[in-house]
């Protein structure tokens, strides 16, 4: 049996799982990135962990190819990371390259959150969608479009970047440098930001989500708040991409109902009529997991 090794390469962890072509996860596992070795020694490090994934899940089975999910600029084409910003030293790295030497068998690379859409795809909440995309509300807004059954990345391979959407001309200043990105209002880092405006004694974002549960009305308003900036975003991208489904993923989806309802609410009036009564939205499913299922993906069997 052949088999495929996903690896979710980050700033702190490198998460690796082995998985039938089929996409059943077979094992997992996760070691410390120790970025500031350098690229190489990180790319020495992925192909370690590879091995030890092989050895401890894979025995008697053969290793088709790797897929690799990082952060930042990608050229997919060349297997290459241009730019990654949590990772020290990432310019122009020949990570297909590297790893091929390394281990002898196909490999892939793509932007991490890509991957984690095409996880939801190939193996979660987007089964069944011909188009979708997702939303990770986290430190900032991650995203990825599945268009006609396929990843679009854009010929720069950029598309997807929808955390940078603007929506508030004059809104909170972004790392990117604009003000009013989507991220700035609709992430968790934004929520807790919001509570704490407000007068709220909270140090996390789900303290927010919870305290409004138990009626405190600043936390209602802010909540409220919160979920209309996000309903714009995904209003916006409904409007422009006629999706079967919005998929939301991150810490923020773990409150459920609570965000999901009203967000449907909003969406259904804000977006235009025929796509608003298409689009379904839902919590992802895969968790932390989906970056390891996406860069499987890479490799897996079609839908």
């Amino acid at each position: 049996m052949q088999v495929i090794a996903g690896i979710d390469l980050g700033g702190t962890n490198i998460k690796g799982g082995l998985f039938t072509t089929a996409g059943e996860l077979l094992g997992k596992k996760e070691i410390p990135t120790q970025a500031a070795a350098g690229p190489r020694a990180v790319v020495v490090r992925i192909a370690d962990l590879v091995r030890e994934l092989v050895t401890e899940f894979g025995q008697g089975h053969t290793l088709a190819g790797v897929g690799v999910g990082a952060p930042g600029l990608h050229d997919f084409a060349q297997g290459e990371c241009i730019f990654s910003p949590n990772l020290p030293g990432w310019r122009n790295v020949p990570v297909t390259t590297w790893l091929t030497e390394l281990l002898g068998v196909p490999v892939k690379l793509d932007n991490d959150a890509n991957l984690a859409t095409l996880g939801e795809f190939w193996q979660g909440a987007g089964q069944g969608a011909n188009n979708l995309l997702m939303l990770t509300l986290g430190t900032g807004v991650g995203g990825g479009l599945i268009l006609n059954g396929q990843l679009f990345r854009g010929p720069d391979g950029t598309a997807g970047e929808l955390g940078h959407m603007v929506i508030w001309l004059d809104g909170p200043a972004c790392n990117c440098g604009n003000r009013g990105c989507l991220e700035t209002l609709a992430s968790a880092t934004a929520l807790l930001r919001l509570g704490r405006e407000a007068g709220l004694p909270v140090k996390e974002a789900r303290e927010v989500m919870q305290l409004a549960t138990a009626a405190d009305p600043r936390a209602i308003e802010v909540v409220d708040r919160y979920i209309s900036y996000l309903a714009v975003g995904v209003a916006s991208l409904v409007n422009i991409f006629n999706p079967d489904l919005v998929l939301i993923g991150g810490g923020v989806v773990k409150a459920g109902e609570q965000l999901l309802a009203p967000l449907r609410e909003k969406v259904a009036r804000l977006a235009l009529a025929v796509p608003a009564q298409r689009v379904k939205i839902k919590a992802a499913t895969l968790g932390n997991d989906a970056g390891i299922y996406g860069a499987a993906a890479l490799f897996g069997d079609k839908r």
